[in-house]
C-alpha cells in the first residue's frame, strides 16, 4: 500500500509538469525504479536520491518567503496547542504514520549492508562485526538523516500553513494543490 501511494504521489507530481495520464506515469516510474534496482549500482541509486532530496529544500525557502508571523511560529513550535479533537488526533496520527513508516524499521540495516557491499565486503564473513569507527559513522548518518527529515517535515507544515491554510485552502487533495505551498518561492511555476 505504501509503495503504491509513493508511486501515485510521484506520478501526480510529475503530472503537474508533464500532462500525461497518471496511470502511464506510474508504470514508467515503476519501470525506471525497477530497472535501477536490477541493473543500477547501489552507489548510483544512492546518489540519485541524494540529489533528489535537495529539492525538498524548496520548502524551507518557501516557508521563509511566505513571511509567517515569526512570534506565532516560535510560540506554536515551542508551546504546541494540544487538543483532543478528531482533527488534531487525525493530524497527529498522520504525522506519526508518515514519520515512522514500516520501511524505516529495516532501512538502516539494509543501508549498512548495501554500503558494505559497495565497499567490497561481499560475503557475510567479511561483513560480520563493526568497528567503533563504523558505529560512529552509522550513528552520525542516522542523526543527520533524522534531523534533516524532521526539519523538512517541519518546513513542509510551515510553508503549507503559511500559504494554503492562510488562503483558506483547508482541503488539499491533489499534488497540484499541495504545490501551491511552494508559490512564494516558485511563483506561477508552483
Amino acid at each position: 500500500i505504501e509503495a503504491a501511494a509513493d508511486l501515485g504521489g510521484m506520478a501526480a507530481s510529475i503530472n503537474i509538469f508533464l500532462p500525461v495520464p497518471i496511470p502511464l506515469i506510474v508504470i514508467v516510474v515503476a519501470a525506471v525504479i525497477f530497472a535501477l534496482q536490477l541493473w543500477g549500482s547501489y552507489t548510483l541509486i544512492r546518489n540519485i536520491f541524494r540529489w533528489l532530496a535537495l529539492a525538498l529544500l524548496a520548502y524551507v525557502g518557501s516557508a521563509i518567503m511566505a513571511k509567517p508571523d515569526a512570534a506565532a511560529v516560535l510560540w506554536g513550535t515551542l508551546v504546541p496547542k494540544i487538543q483532543f479533537s478528531r482533527e488534531f488526533l487525525s493530524i497527529l496520527v498522520a504525522i506519526i504514520g508518515t514519520t515512522l513508516s514500516a520501511y524505516l524499521y529495516t532501512w538502516q540495516s539494509n543501508e549498512e549492508v548495501e554500503e558494505e557491499i559497495a565497499e567490497g565486503r561481499t560475503t557475510l564473513k567479511k561483513r560480520k562485526g563493526a568497528t567503533d569507527g563504523e558505529l560512529r559513522r552509522s550513528r552520525r548518518d542516522i542523526l543527520i538523516g533524522m534531523i534533516f527529515s524532521n526539519l523538512i517535515m517541519y518546513f513542509i507544515i510551515l510553508s503549507t500553513g503559511s500559504t494554503l491554510y492562510e488562503a483558506g485552502e483547508h482541503d488539499v487533495e491533489t499534488a497540484a494543490q499541495a504545490a501551491e505551498a511552494l508559490k512564494p518561492l516558485a511563483g506561477a511555476a508552483a
